[in-house]
């Protein structure tokens, strides 16, 4: 078996050797055919080109190098066109000639036969089809290089879609997968390719990839969208039928609606387009800065409009996570930047980079603040706010600041529901629209209750600051947390007075110095107060407060005592 799987792999890698073979001699060719300014060219340049075209048996072509990369990554397969709609979205790797012809990318692909579909519905199942569903149409609501969309009808009557997954693909991806593994981590050790980290990159596509192969994971996806907007009624996410649901079939609510691009229907149906753009946005919102789990694809093709007013959002298979800190700092970028507070927007993006060796931070925020200031002045139509966000990403990676790429994948997500947005509402200003929105989060999320709550669970990251604080001062603090504080006075020293006066004048230094350093640290563990342009430790404000506190009533036991 072993030995199989070492003779289909190896072949394979021969079938990508070739094929990437055709693509340099292809883009070698059109670049012969190419001609630079007016005039027809030279007859001699005209031999050479057409002589070597011959040798090398050739087309005759003046496509670009990214025309010809994206029909070579659809003639390889569909774990290449994949990575090349995920390469589409990283114009911070790859340039945009390049990155908006890989967009044409189609995953279409014709649609298996029945008879594959039924066998795979069966396996999963261990029933007959006839046994799991009341029935089940053979002609496919759409076919993609992954799985194809069936509808059908659960015993009870009620309408379902039906996803079910290409066999051998699995196979197929995870092979292809190992492939690009092996030709990255070559290409990693090559001088001028090491910067574009492709190593790292196949990894990011690894993971998005190989999560879409399991369905199951797409149920779960679409269980916490809908735990997450429980509340909401405007926005939907399909229901899961768990029981006619595995890792190769998905059974799911269907969902009727008209697509967002679908200009006639909206109109026929007098869909207010204004409003259903405005739920839209604030949904995004809420994805990625309250949640910190988004939906990583949400163009026309994967929304509903429902109703008059309703979005239902679909294929839920790549999604994007934010951990807290994360998510803190990019909120406090998107609001500072709507509240067109630039140099604070700045150093808040700044945090959320990965340096390389010859990262240059300077140039990165001088050209950050060029970016936001353009976009300041400009029309929504000019220069949206998912088009900066995205900008960023691609400064970061000029200057050697990279992003990971689930923010990458979330400014895509907020320029593809801009661009939505902008099919219903032509006059739509994003910023405008969650502006109030933002500054009601800002308040609910910097609240003295939900700050005091994450000083507590931050706890272990204080303890682990305070013991990198120089030793003397350390000491004093440990006697302190600890209940153990000792005041070591003169022999001759007898009253309780003066005691109790040093006792609270030494702990009153103490709590003065541990805070004045929080206060001015960068790296203080947990949440902070932003004040203007300042960023300020709430534990470093409360132990300026004891401080002051325990300094004042020391000298106040030492007035009285003389």
């Amino acid at each position: 078996m072993m030995v199989f799987r070492a003779y289909t792999e190896a072949r394979r890698i021969l079938a990508v050797n070739r094929v990437i073979i055709d693509l340099t001699l292809d883009v070698f060719v059109s670049k012969l055919y190419q001609q630079k300014g007016l005039g027809k060219r030279p007859f001699g340049k005209r031999l050479l080109a057409g002589t070597i075209r011959r040798l090398l048996r050739r087309d005759k072509s003046k496509a670009g190098f990214g025309i010809q990369f994206r029909k070579t990554l659809e003639r390889l397969g569909p774990t290449y066109v994949k990575l090349g709609q995920i390469l589409s979205l990283r114009d911070d790797l790859l340039p945009e000639k390049i990155t908006r012809e890989l967009r044409k990318l189609q995953s279409q692909v014709p649609s298996m036969p029945y008879t594959e579909v039924r066998k795979v519905v069966e396996e999963e199942f261990n029933l007959p089809i006839g046994s799991i569903f009341k029935s089940f149409e053979e002609e496919p609501l759409a076919a993609a290089s992954l799985a194809q969309v069936h509808i059908a009808r659960l015993k009870n009557g009620k309408k379902v879609v039906v996803k079910v997954q290409r066999p051998g693909i699995v196979r197929l991806i995870t092979d292809d997968i190992n492939i690009m593994r092996r030709i990255a981590s070559m290409m990693q050790r090559l001088a001028f390719l090491k910067d574009y980290r492709p190593t790292h990159f196949v990894e990011e596509f690894a993971s998005y990839t190989l999560r879409e192969l399991d369905f199951t994971q797409e149920g779960k996806h679409a269980d916490t969208f809908r735990e997450n907007f429980k509340g909401n009624r405007q926005i939907i996410f399909p229901e899961i039928y768990w029981s006619y649901t595995s890792r190769r079939v998905l059974t799911m609510q269907y969902i009727d609606g008209i697509k967002p691009d679908d200009s006639a229907k909206l109109k026929k149906h007098g869909i207010d387009g204004k409003r259903v753009a405005e739920i839209g946005a604030k949904a995004l919102v809420k994805m990625l800065y309250v949640d910190g789990f988004f939906h990583g694809d949400p163009h026309p093709g994967n929304m509903l409009i429902v109703g008059r007013s309703k979005i239902a959002f679909l294929d839920l298979g790549m999604i994007g996570q934010f951990n807290k800190e994360v998510m803190r700092n990019m909120f406090l970028y998107l609001y500072y930047l709507v509240m067109r507070e630039y140099d604070i927007a700045t150093k808040y993006i700044v945090n959320l980079t990965q340096p390389g060796p010859k990262a240059d931070v300077e140039s990165f925020r001088k050209e950050m603040q060029e970016v936001i200031t353009r976009w300041s002045g400009a029309k929504f139509s000019e220069y949206s706010m998912g088009r900066v966000i995205f900008e960023t990403m691609n400064i970061g990676a000029k200057h050697q600041l990279y992003f990971h790429g689930d923010l990458v994948l979330s400014s895509k997500a907020v320029l593809t529901v801009e661009a939505v947005a902008n099919i219903l509402d032509p006059e739509m200003d994003f910023g405008e629209i969650v502006r109030p929105m933002m500054e009601e989060m800002f308040v609910t999320q910097f609240s003295p209750l939900r700050v005091g709550k994450s000083v507590l669970n931050s706890l272990p990251d204080y303890i682990d600051f305070f013991e990198k604080l120089p030793s003397n001062l350390l000491k004093t603090l440990n006697m302190v947390s600890s209940g153990k504080l000792q005041v070591q006075l003169a022999e001759n020293s007898r009253r309780p007075r003066e005691k109790k006066r040093n006792a609270y004048l030494i702990f009153g230094a103490a709590a003065l110095s541990a805070g004045l350093l929080l206060s001015l640290s960068d790296n203080a563990p947990g949440q902070s107060l932003i004040i203007g342009t300042m960023s300020i430790s709430w534990m470093g404000i409360g132990l300026l407060a004891v401080g002051t506190f325990a300094s004042l009533k020391g000298l106040l036991i030492r007035k009285n005592n003389d």
